[in-house]
């Protein structure tokens, strides 16, 4: 069982009761589906609405946040929900709603991001693929955040608004399907050994930005480029970033400006890079000009 540290406890509770990070926490968990997932007591609590301060502090009491024992960590879901209702502090009641909840949750999808979620125990291997990563984002100006995940990687994230207009075309599931693919193919081609190729559904869940992770009491810290490029744990531990905190007032994600083609171009480099894999050629057997409009329309 994993043991709280006291003091960094307390840096804790004060770090999500500074205005500025409670403010930067709603604005990723607004429309989403919030998730507490408990390190200790294998408790998750789902279909939780977030979408104002008093709410994310009157979750924080109905379940505990700060109690030792549990060590609660926050997920946001990568779709963006907007209508979805509250659900009932009452577990009766509540197990209920989640039923309804699980049934029509693809009929509230409006948006989806796309995600790379780079994984490794050893936080120097995972920093070498998320480098690549970057290196090739930045070299074809494509508009993406870097965000640490806050234990063992990095996330890379295009917002759904970032995304270019042709893969807005498809229907959701569709969508995650192609994401999945590309990924798959990119991980390979790129030969970037990290890239977790498993996270691809449409009730996929990845830490929240700003939040304080455990075990270690680092922070989900989205990142600049000078903080990547000279990235270090120590940066991003609770008690370096405590004291910096009206510094992140209206920081948000800090998705870099670009060209929302390029993501779409690097798709079709992918794509033709690996023609010999029949169903990536499937899937993209289309010109520049027109996306396919369906991916089950080609036999997936």
């Amino acid at each position: 069982m994993i043991q709280a540290v006291p003091e960094l406890e307390k840096m804790r509770e004060e770090w999500y009761h500074t205005k500025e990070i409670a403010f930067e926490l709603i604005k990723v968990m607004k429309y989403r589906e919030s998730v507490f997932l408990a390190v200790n007591r294998r408790i998750t609590h789902r279909c939780l609405k977030i979408n104002a301060v008093r709410f994310l502090y009157k979750n924080f009491d109905r379940y505990g946040f700060f109690h030792p024992d549990y060590m609660y960590n926050i997920y946001s879901s990568v779709a963006t929900v907007p209508s979805m209702p509250m659900t009932s502090f009452k577990w009766e009641e509540k197990k209920e709603e989640q039923k309804e909840f699980n049934r029509k949750f693809p009929e509230w999808i409006t948006a989806y991001d796309f995600l790379i979620d780079i994984d490794n125990e050893n936080i120097e291997f995972a920093y070498s693929s998320a480098n690549k990563i970057d290196k090739i984002f930045r070299e074809r100006n494509i508009p993406f955040g870097k965000i640490f995940s806050g234990k063992k990687g990095f996330h890379f994230v295009i917002p759904y608004e970032n995304l270019p207009a042709k893969l807005k075309e498809l229907e959701f599931a569709d969508l995650v399907e192609l994401f999945k693919l590309f990924a798959i193919e990119f991980k390979r081609s790129m030969k970037i050994p990290d890239i977790d190729v498993g996270i691809y559904d449409l009730r996929r869940i990845s830490k929240t930005p700003y939040s304080v992770v455990y075990p270690y009491y680092y922070v989900a810290l989205p990142l600049t480029d000078e903080q990547f490029d000279n990235f270090s744990l120590k940066e991003v531990f609770l008690p370096n970033l405590l004291g910096k905190v009206e510094t992140f007032r209206d920081r948000g994600l800090l998705v870099r400006d670009g060209n929302p083609n390029n993501f779409l171009e690097l798709i079709y480099n992918v794509a033709e890079t690996n023609k010999n894999n029949a169903k990536l050629s499937k899937i993209m057997r289309f010109d520049k000009t027109y996306l396919i409009d369906k991916i089950k329309e080609v036999g997936l």
